[in-house]
């Protein structure tokens, strides 16, 4: 099969879909890194730290200090994302089964990732946030305690890429299948897997069957 068999819109949407390996990867390192820094000792002495902060001046740990649980979490997006491309070339060949799948396990990471930068920007999002509280409650003499215990600051920075490009290409490839599926219905009935039209199937049959009168007058 060349390229110019398959509709452009499949062929994005194709494109998107291995792109969740690279955005994936990314993440899951990301994720490995926290999960090693949160089984070291400076990281208990940095929570037994923040705790105290938070329990006796009331400022809580910036969201950039996730903590085990949150680098859990990367590690199953970031593991999602990778095999999401296995789903790639299967979704070019018109699998429709690949296509249903492909839609729904975007769209739960579009939202788990979205729920997960909500949950971060309810907090301060930045250490300079975290000091400047630390010092208008007159306790900015921690701050070097603080600093010493945290992991390297590139940390954040490869996990913001990481979980940023694995939401949105979540969100994007869902879009873009949902859009070759109706545009394109006949590359998944055609070249797909050959079984009987599905919900899917119908339901996009429906749409196009609307559009036509609108799209003549």
């Amino acid at each position: 099969m060349t390229g110019g068999e398959v509709p452009r819109g499949v062929r994005v949407a194709t494109l998107l879909a291995w792109l969740m390996v690279p955005a994936g990867a990314l993440l899951l390192a990301a994720g490995m890194l926290d999960l090693a820094y949160w089984a070291s000792p400076e990281a208990g002495r940095l929570t037994t730290l923040m705790n105290d902060i938070e329990t006796e001046y009331g400022v809580p740990a910036p969201a950039m200090i996730r903590g085990g649980s949150g680098a859990v979490l990367l590690v199953v997006l970031g593991a999602a994302g990778v095999a999401y491309g296995g789903l790639a070339p299967l979704i070019g060949r018109g699998s429709r089964w690949a296509r249903s799948w492909g839609v729904g396990i975007g769209f739960a990471v579009f939202l788990i990732g979205l729920t997960t930068v909500g949950a971060d920007a309810s907090q301060p999002g930045y250490l300079r946030d975290y000091f400047t509280a630390m010092t208008w409650q007159g306790i900015g003499d921690r701050i070097p305690r603080v600093e010493a215990l945290l992991y390297p600051q590139w940390y954040a920075w490869l996990e913001d890429i990481g979980q940023g490009a694995v939401t949105m290409l979540g969100l994007a490839v869902s879009v873009a299948l949902i859009w070759a599926a109706i545009s394109h219905a006949e590359h998944f009935m055609a070249r797909g897997d050959g079984g009987q039209p599905d919900e899917w199937d119908n339901t996009i049959a429906r749409m196009r069957a609307n559009r036509r009168p609108s799209d003549q007058g």
